[in-house]
C-alpha cells in the first residue's frame, strides 16, 4: 500500500541553521573581546605583584633584590614592555651576574596595545625593604586602564587608580599622566 504525505525527516532546516550559527558567532565574538581585554586589567597588577614580590625578597634574603627588563637575561635596559627578571644581587654591582640567579621572569601579555614606562631601568630594594635612589612611578597605560604604581623612597608601594592622558590634563600638575592614545 502506497503511503501518501510527507516524509518525516531527522535533521534542522536551512534557516534553523543560520539563526544557531549566528548567535554562536555574536556570543563568541562578546566573549572572545572580553577575555582580551582581562589581559590589559590582569597586566598592572602582575606588575604590582612582582615590585611587592622583589621587596620581599630583598627583606628575607637582607639583601639588594632587583627587578628590570631584560633582552638577553644579564643587562637591565629601560624597556619595560620586555620580559622582566627579578634577582639577588649578591655583590650589589646592580647587574646580574653569571652566580646570580634569576628567581622569577615575568613575561608580559603578548599582542596588547599599551605602554609601560618607569624613569629607571631596574627597580631595586635594599635588604631593609627600601627603594633608596630608585623612586618613581611606573605607568601603565591602554585604551582599556591606566594606572601608576608609585614607589616610595622607604619601599612603600600604591596604586594611582587612573591616570589622565596628557592631551586631556587641564591644568599642570605633578600627576603623572599616560601618552596620548594612538590612531
Amino acid at each position: 500500500m502506497k503511503q501518501h504525505g510527507r516524509i518525516k525527516k531527522n535533521g534542522f532546516t536551512l534557516i534553523e541553521l543560520i539563526v544557531t550559527t549566528a548567535i554562536a558567532l555574536t556570543i563568541g565574538g562578546v566573549a572572545s573581546s572580553g577575555i582580551e581585554s582581562t589581559k590589559y586589567w590582569l597586566e598592572p597588577k602582575r606588575l604590582f605583584g612582582a615590585i611587592q614580590e622583589t621587596r620581599t625578597l630583598s627583606i628575607t634574603h637582607n639583601g639588594h633584590a632587583i627587578l628590570c627588563p631584560s633582552e638577553d637575561g644579564f643587562v637591565c635596559i629601560k624597556d619595560w614592555q620586555l620580559p622582566l627578571m627579578m634577582f639577588i644581587d649578591i655583590n650589589n654591582n646592580e647587574q646580574r651576574d653569571l652566580n646570580e640567579s634569576i628567581i622569577q621572569t615575568i613575561t608580559p601579555y603578548a599582542n596588547l596595545e599599551r605602554t609601560i614606562e618607569y624613569p629607571r631601568k631596574r627597580i631595586r630594594f635594599n635588604g631593609q625593604g627600601q627603594i633608596n635612589g630608585y623612586t618613581g612611578t611606573l605607568k601603565y597605560c591602554s585604551k582599556y586602564t591606566s594606572k601608576g604604581i608609585v614607589l616610595s623612597r622607604v619601599g612603600r608601594i600604591r596604586y594611582i587608580q587612573h591616570l589622565d592622558t596628557k592631551d586631556n590634563a587641564s591644568t599642570p600638575t605633578k600627576q603623572p599622566t599616560c601618552p596620548p592614545p594612538l590612531h
